[in-house]
């Protein structure tokens, strides 16, 4: 009954990581939140998610790998999505709803408003859809060339109607 004990090297405790996969997994768990944070920022339905996630033929944002929740990412970003840090002043998200319903109650003005905003939206904001726009300035922008189409409109109905 002389039998020793024979020592197994390991790597320590079994849920013991290294830094460099504790790194790797507050990165992945940072992207997922970007995502998610994307998702709701932009206002994406559920069918309009599960078809982005389709894409990558996954149901879930947390069955992709690293660089596949990189890429998706950088897609949201592509379609205009800017992530955002705390908002600085409740009066400034006032103020760009404001705005962006000033816009919308212009367009409606203007024949074939809709779709020039969508347009103008894209060309001046750099977003496909004004609830993404963050900026005053740009949206102030907008808003002042909307008024000038609408004033443009309204003088060549005069002169064709009479």
């Amino acid at each position: 009954m002389n039998k020793k004990l024979e020592c197994i090297p390991g790597n320590g405790h079994p849920d013991a990581v290294s830094p460099q996969q504790a790194q790797m997994k507050k990165r992945r768990r940072g992207l997922l939140a970007m995502i998610h944070i994307a998702k709701t920022q932009m206002g994406l339905n559920e069918g309009e998610y599960e078809m982005i996630l389709k894409s990558y033929k996954v149901e879930s944002a947390a069955a992709l790998t690293m660089p596949q929740l990189e890429n998706l990412v950088k897609y949201l970003k592509h379609l205009g999505w800017k992530p955002l840090r705390k908002e600085k002043d409740p009066q400034e998200s006032g103020k760009l709803d404001a705005l962006r319903r000033r816009c919308v109650s212009v367009a409606k003005i203007i024949p074939n408003g809709e779709n020039r905003l969508a347009g103008l939206a894209k060309s001046i904001c750099g977003v496909s859809s004004l609830t993404w726009c963050r900026e005053a300035g740009k949206l102030e922008k907008l808003l002042a060339v909307l008024e000038h189409i609408k004033r443009k409109e309204a003088v060549n109905q005069d002169v064709s109607g009479a």
